[in-house]
Protein backbone atom coordinates (compact mmCIF):
# COMPACT_ATOMS: atom_id res chain seq x y z
CA UNK A 1 0.00 0.00 0.00
CA UNK A 2 0.98 3.14 -0.46
CA UNK A 3 0.37 6.74 1.26
CA UNK A 4 0.41 8.94 -1.67
CA UNK A 5 -1.80 11.92 0.06
CA UNK A 6 0.27 11.30 3.31
CA UNK A 7 1.63 15.09 4.45
CA UNK A 8 5.40 15.32 3.88
CA UNK A 9 6.86 16.90 6.29
CA UNK A 10 9.25 14.85 7.69
CA UNK A 11 12.22 12.29 6.49
CA UNK A 12 10.88 9.41 4.41
CA UNK A 13 11.89 6.73 7.73
CA UNK A 14 10.03 8.45 9.97
CA UNK A 15 6.66 9.16 7.79
CA UNK A 16 6.86 5.33 8.11
CA UNK A 17 7.69 5.41 11.23
CA UNK A 18 4.41 7.62 12.04
CA UNK A 19 2.45 4.73 9.47
CA UNK A 20 3.43 1.98 11.08
CA UNK A 21 2.34 3.16 14.50
CA UNK A 22 -0.54 4.32 13.05
CA UNK A 23 -1.39 0.98 12.05
CA UNK A 24 0.08 -0.82 15.30
CA UNK A 25 -3.06 0.66 16.95
CA UNK A 26 -5.75 -0.12 14.50
CA UNK A 27 -4.73 -3.50 15.44
CA UNK A 28 -5.05 -3.18 19.00
CA UNK A 29 -8.57 -2.04 18.43
CA UNK A 30 -9.15 -4.97 16.33
CA UNK A 31 -7.40 -7.41 19.00
CA UNK A 32 -9.65 -5.99 21.39
CA UNK A 33 -12.77 -6.28 18.91
CA UNK A 34 -11.42 -10.00 18.26
CA UNK A 35 -11.24 -10.93 21.65
CA UNK A 36 -14.64 -9.67 22.40
CA UNK A 37 -13.28 -6.98 25.07
CA UNK A 38 -15.22 -3.67 25.25
CA UNK A 39 -14.03 -0.66 23.60
CA UNK A 40 -17.15 1.87 24.50
CA UNK A 41 -15.98 2.30 27.96
CA UNK A 42 -12.99 4.09 30.10
CA UNK A 43 -10.25 1.74 30.34
CA UNK A 44 -10.96 -0.37 33.64
CA UNK A 45 -14.21 1.34 34.66
CA UNK A 46 -17.76 1.05 34.20
CA UNK A 47 -18.21 4.42 32.49
CA UNK A 48 -19.36 4.57 28.91
CA UNK A 49 -17.57 6.28 27.16
CA UNK A 50 -17.00 6.06 22.60
CA UNK A 51 -13.80 8.43 22.14
CA UNK A 52 -11.83 5.56 21.72
CA UNK A 53 -14.16 3.81 19.10
CA UNK A 54 -14.44 6.92 17.46
CA UNK A 55 -10.63 7.72 17.51
CA UNK A 56 -9.79 4.47 15.58
CA UNK A 57 -12.34 5.28 13.34
CA UNK A 58 -11.32 8.92 12.10
CA UNK A 59 -7.67 7.16 11.90
CA UNK A 60 -9.55 4.78 9.77
CA UNK A 61 -10.55 6.95 7.65
CA UNK A 62 -7.50 9.13 7.54
CA UNK A 63 -5.64 5.80 6.41
CA UNK A 64 -8.24 5.28 3.22
CA UNK A 65 -7.92 9.30 2.49
CA UNK A 66 -3.54 9.57 1.87
CA UNK A 67 -4.31 6.08 0.50
CA UNK A 68 -6.92 7.46 -2.20
CA UNK A 69 -9.25 5.21 -1.01
CA UNK A 70 -12.97 6.66 -1.57
CA UNK A 71 -14.03 6.07 2.09
CA UNK A 72 -17.89 6.85 1.31
CA UNK A 73 -18.11 4.06 -2.13
CA UNK A 74 -16.18 1.49 0.02
CA UNK A 75 -18.05 1.54 3.31
CA UNK A 76 -21.68 2.33 1.57
CA UNK A 77 -24.02 0.94 3.49
CA UNK A 78 -21.97 -0.48 6.28
CA UNK A 79 -20.50 2.72 7.68
CA UNK A 80 -23.17 2.89 10.53
CA UNK A 81 -20.28 3.61 13.42
CA UNK A 82 -21.06 7.53 14.15
CA UNK A 83 -24.87 6.43 14.40
CA UNK A 84 -23.91 3.22 17.47
CA UNK A 85 -21.74 5.70 19.02
CA UNK A 86 -24.38 8.59 19.16
CA UNK A 87 -26.57 6.03 20.47
CA UNK A 88 -24.80 4.66 22.96
CA UNK A 89 -23.82 8.52 24.32
CA UNK A 90 -27.58 9.13 24.32
CA UNK A 91 -27.75 6.31 26.98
Amino acid sequence: MYFLSKPKSTPYSIQQHFIFNQLAQLNDIRNRMAHHEPICFLPGQPIKNTKYARHHYNLILQLFQWMQIDEAALLYGLDHINLVCNEIDSL
